[in-house]
């Protein structure tokens, strides 16, 4: 590479690695609300000699409002457009797809990525919002229906929400019960295959095209190694 283009490169990654965590500035305009849950909504990769990456969020809040004459709390949901991050920002979030990375509840109390977890968990045990029904799942009430949709569907189990809770104490995040091995929420989860079809076969793809990329690469490795075995043999 001569030094013009090395240097144009160095520039480039230099730009690149300077995009902030756009999480920040959300979460500053979202404290407005007194509560909301921003979710990673899904995240891309577009290939070239400098990949560009890119992160989508979905974003719950609730505030207080009048219906009907009498005082309510409205949920609203909304998604951002894709927002280009650098590689250092998007590794910090690309394991978290349909997952809360940052919250804030009615108490005042917040959650950061380290806390990720299922939407919808941080409602689960207060009565206000539902009930343990048969079997020991959550039942939540019909006006707060958005709480499990955005879990797909998922019931969530006595066990499995103390796990949420003990993970979120210690400050790890949690990504429900494991299933044959893996988890059930998350970029790799059973239940994201279910809701984000299209997400998961973008990424098995791209795990696929990774693992054939290194697998021709060590073909060529052995075949250098091998012919240069044979040429030193040859040479005796």
């Amino acid at each position: 590479m001569s030094k013009a283009l090395l240097y144009i490169a160095l520039v480039f990654i230099g730009a690149c690695s300077g995009r902030k965590d756009p999480v920040g500035d959300l979460v500053r305009d979202l404290n407005r609300y007194p509560e909301y849950s921003l979710i990673v909504d899904d995240t891309r990769i577009d290939d070239g000699f400098f990949p560009d990456y890119y992160l989508k969020f979905q974003i719950m809040t609730a505030a207080g409002a009048r219906v009907a004459g009498r005082d309510s709390i409205v949920y609203e949901q909304r998604r951002t457009d894709w927002m280009q991050v650098d590689s250092g920002v998007y590794a910090r979030y690309e394991n978290y797809v349909g997952m809360v990375v940052a919250a804030k509840g009615k108490d005042g109390r917040s959650t950061g990525v380290s806390q990720a977890h299922p939407p919808g968990y941080q409602y689960v045990g207060n009565p206000q919002y539902g009930s343990w029904g048969a079997g020991g799942f959550w039942q939540f009430y019909g006006q707060y229906a958005m709480m499990r949709s955005l879990m797909g569907g998922w019931n969530v189990g006595r066990d499995d929400w103390e796990g949420y809770r003990r993970h979120r104490e210690r400050g790890q995040p949690y990504y429900g019960p494991s299933k044959g091995g893996k988890p059930t929420f998350g970029s790799r989860g059973v239940q994201t295959e279910k809701t984000r079809p299209q997400f998961y076969k973008r990424q098995q793809q791209r795990r696929q095209a990774f693992t054939n990329k290194v697998s021709n690469r060590m073909g060529q490795t052995q075949t250098k190694s091998s012919w240069g075995s044979r040429s030193s043999r040859s040479g005796k």
